[in-house]
């Protein structure tokens, strides 16, 4: 064996880099590779070593001198490309970054890295953007190329929907009431065989996951998307703390987990909430799965004009327990609630220094005066909790519908919690999920990012939220130049009684799917003639031969002059539709309007708001949000497609 004192050397100078480089003592690193490059100036491996090195103490100059050189002395290495993209990127050089990526791309045709960091770059902005940006334009509105539209999906479980986010005696975590869903999905290369559900080790679950997906735009076509949508009653679960475990388990035996620590309550009572269409029940003596009797329970039919507060706020806790600054900023505010309010009950709940200027300025019919000082060790105002304890005592008589924190700053918003209201309104704070509503007033000096306008007028913005929150502010604008007679040529005539049955919507997996049936009722039980419209071109061929021959029945599948489709919605006797821009159109126009309303969303957020009804159902799984990735409901929307036809033919009849 030939003794190399040389290599010897080297050997011991790279141990004592990498140990440099792992205590993150970067420039020491890089120093010291390069002393080992001295000895062996050909070493590829050594030269993006100390690359990264000097990339990570900020010297980009030297580390790409030596990436370079890693590059002239392994020219088709893939991963020396990937670093140079890394590198490029980290130094703002965005064309150079993106060649290297398309490069290894190139060396490495079937490694996915590459182009999901290309994709990356895309999506960060770059889109051959300098000269972009020079003219004056926004290069993140233009395509992505090619690679920028492929997406990377970790092989694992994804879990979209837990119960909800509480605060609780073990602490903030997700809690499960009653009937709840767990909602999510598993990517998996190798096929899903089962999944198992469990609380501390005791399984409550057990079955196949329903759906299975290739991925859209997945580098990876091997991969699969396994969708799970859990509806369990919990009601039956001792409340308390739990470690939760899902089990995926594959058909090769190998086992994936996602863990988390939950809490179970009570469930929420369904007549204290009656707006939720995410709180359902089940009885515990049916024998039917829980699935069965959610989907056998009859849908929820709600007048569409409405307000949050059935009557005006009596009763108004209003809290201003800082410095006096403060309090003067928020005269204007407190005295504009008085103007939305006049005759409510305002009792401010003041600091000691704001409350003898409250009572000057007649501001609140009570004030209640705390001592609420700030503590200079923790930064941020405490009260003992006997303090606590007398304070929720003193005010509790007063029954309060509504506590409203002024303040910007989240210091006192925990405070709303002794009120006993059980409408609590503030300014947003990320630590505070309990608010029932917040406002977040930002505006931004273009230099520093502060705020430019007065503290005075973020308060105001806060009560005019509030304002906009109290009443219904829908309108019905009718066309006086709109004549009923452009309806002749569709074979109506002036006095012709029609129901308009508009099956489109823009997401194709919220269409209500029994019009057709819904037709056929309508013509066999009232006078009414039935215009339905589609964009669906096979609907035509949907159609019974009775409903297609049918002089009462017309069915419109074509693109409409606006005025001509505008009369139809403005005349019709009644409208049905799914929750769409139609319908909120015919709303406008004064129609009896009936929505059919899928629970992605809430039916009091985005259901029309004037003249008829919305029929939504309750799930457990409502407010799912979903948009672009539909198999992910797991439940076959049973939130839309449980809407029977006999339900919705009931509500046309209130109008008929």
């Amino acid at each position: 064996m030939i003794f190399n004192p040389a290599a010897r050397k080297n050997r011991n100078i790279v141990r004592l880099a990498n140990a440099a480089r792992d205590s993150r003592k970067y420039l020491e690193a890089a120093l010291l590779y390069e002393n080992a490059l001295r000895l062996a100036p050909d070493d590829a491996a050594i030269h993006i070593q100390c690359g990264h090195m000097f990339k990570e103490a900020g010297d980009i100059t030297s580390a790409e001198a030596h990436y370079l050189r890693a590059k002239q002395l392994t020219p088709a290495d893939p991963d020396l490309a990937l670093q140079l993209g890394h590198f490029y990127k980290v130094a703002g050089r965005l064309p150079e970054a993106e060649a290297s990526y398309k490069r290894a791309m190139e060396l490495d045709p079937v490694w996915p890295e590459p182009p999901i960091q290309l994709a990356i770059l895309y999506k960060t902005g770059w889109r051959n953007g300098s000269e972009a940006i020079d003219q004056g334009l926004v290069p993140e509105l233009s395509p992505l190329p090619p690679e920028g539209k492929f997406h990377y999906y970790g092989e694992g479980i994804v879990v979209r929907s837990l119960g909800r986010r509480e605060r609780s005696r073990w602490g903030v975590r997700n809690t499960l009431r009653g009937v709840d869903a767990i909602r999510g999905f598993c990517i998996s290369t190798t096929p899903i065989a089962e999944l198992r559900a469990t609380l501390n080790g005791v399984r409550f679950y057990s079955g196949t996951l329903q759906e299975v997906f290739p991925l859209k735009k997945e580098y990876d076509q091997n991969k699969r998307k396994y969708v799970f949508n859990i509806w369990h009653d919990f009601s039956r679960v001792p409340t308390g703390g739990y470690n939760l475990q899902l089990q995926v388990l594959d058909e090769t035996g190998g086992l994936r987990v996602h863990a988390e620590q939950v809490a179970v309550g009570t469930p929420l009572p369904e007549d204290r909430y009656p707006n939720s269409d995410r709180l359902v029940s089940v009885s515990a003596t049916d024998n039917r799965s829980v699935e069965e009797q959610i989907n056998s329970q009859p849908s929820m039919i709600r007048l569409a004009r409405r307000t949050l507060f059935a009557t005006p706020p009596r009763n108004v806790l209003i809290q201003r327990v800082d410095q006096v600054g403060d309090m003067i900023t928020s005269v204007p505010a407190i005295r504009r609630l008085r103007e939305l309010l006049p005759e409510a009950r305002l009792v401010g709940l003041l600091s000691l220094d704001n409350a003898e200027l409250a009572r000057s300025l007649s501001l609140f019919d009570e004030v209640i005066a705390i001592d609420f000082p700030n503590d200079e060790c923790e930064r941020r105002r405490v009260m003992p909790l006997d303090q606590q304890h007398a304070l929720q005592r003193r005010l509790k008589p007063f029954r309060f519908d509504v506590a409203i924190d002024l303040s910007v700053t989240e210091v006192s918003r925990p405070l709303l919690l002794l009120s006993g209201a059980p409408y609590l309104f503030g300014f947003k704070d990320d630590r505070s999920p309990w608010l029932s509503a917040f406002v977040e007033g930002v505006t931004r000096d273009p230099i520093n990012g502060f705020h430019e306008i007065p503290h005075s007028s973020q308060v105001l913005g806060l009560v005019e939220w509030f304002g906009a929150i109290l009443g219904n502010h829908s309108q019905i604008i009718q066309r006086g130049d709109l004549a009923r007679d452009r309806l002749v040529p569709y074979g109506l005539s002036a006095s012709d009684r029609f129901a308009v049955l508009h099956t489109g919507a823009r997401l194709k997996f919220s269409r209500w799917p029994y019009y057709n049936k819904l037709a056929s009722m309508i013509l066999d039980k009232t006078d009414l003639k039935v215009v339905m419209m589609t964009d669906d071109p096979l609907m035509r061929s949907k159609l019974s031969p009775e409903l297609a021959a049918s002089g009462y029945f017309q069915l419109l599948d074509k693109r409409l002059p606006f005025d001509d489709f505008d009369a139809f919605l403005s005349f019709c006797t009644v409208f049905v539709g799914n929750d769409s821009g139609p319908s909120h159109l015919a709303s406008l126009r004064g129609a009896n309007v009936v929505n059919l309303y899928m629970a992605r969303h809430n039916w009091n957020e985005w259901g029309h708001e004037n003249k008829g009804y919305i029929i939504s159902r309750r799930v457990p799984c409502a407010g799912c949000n979903i948009h672009h990735d539909p198999e992910e409901c797991g439940k076959g929307f049973a939130c839309i497609v449980n809407i029977s036809p006999e339900e919705v033919f009931r509500t046309v009849m209130e109008f008929v």
